[in-house]
């Protein structure tokens, strides 16, 4: 199993001259990061780069997303890169289902990530549902909103009309260009 070494990253306040971490905690309490190669657009789209990378912290989707196994400097044993795996998938802990870099969760929200090549196994887990079907510009197709005080279905089709709406959740969740896969809690 590949390692991302963790850093402690800082900033010196030009004011007070203290220094202050870059990275809010994660769910554990750390306050760490580690650089990623490439560059992101303003609406979530991870730009590869030989010369530019970012610094995520792992508190957010990026690392998450790496962390999970999403690794996009690796590949699957049939040589497919890892790239648009971890694209799809940093979508997807954003519930960016329009693939336009606004996300429609909060931070904090449990959710269950799988995928088909077993870097995540599904599981079962109590008040859990299939929620949508992932792939590199958004949703694919959504049986139902992560949280629908942030977001509702018919919110959903007025600001998306191009994901489709798939209520029976197996229809969705067998579209096979789905990358990654998930289940939230049901409201």
């Amino acid at each position: 199993m590949a390692r991302s070494w963790l850093y402690t990253m800082s900033t010196r306040d030009a004011a007070t001259g203290e220094w202050r971490n870059i990275c809010e905690p994660d769910i554990e309490g750390r306050r760490m990061g580690f650089p990623l190669a490439g560059t992101w657009t303003q609406d979530g789209r991870h730009l590869p780069s030989d010369t530019a990378f970012s610094i995520t912290c792992t508190g957010g989707a990026q690392a998450k997303c790496a962390r999970f196994g999403y690794r996009p400097w690796e590949k699957l044993p049939d040589g497919t890169p890892l790239w648009d795996h971890h694209q799809a998938c940093t979508r997807m802990i954003r519930a960016d289902y329009c693939g336009d870099g606004i996300g429609h969760t909060r931070n904090g929200t449990p959710i269950v990530i799988y995928d088909r090549n077993g870097i995540q196994q599904d599981e079962a887990a109590p008040g859990m549902a299939f929620e949508a079907a992932w792939g590199v510009d958004g949703a694919l197709c959504v049986s139902r909103t992560r949280i629908p005080d942030v977001l509702t279905m018919e919110g959903l089709a007025a600001i998306c009309p191009g994901v489709r709406q798939m209520p029976q959740a197996a229809a969705c969740e067998s579209n096979a260009r789905a990358l990654v896969l998930n289940r939230s809690i049901e409201p």
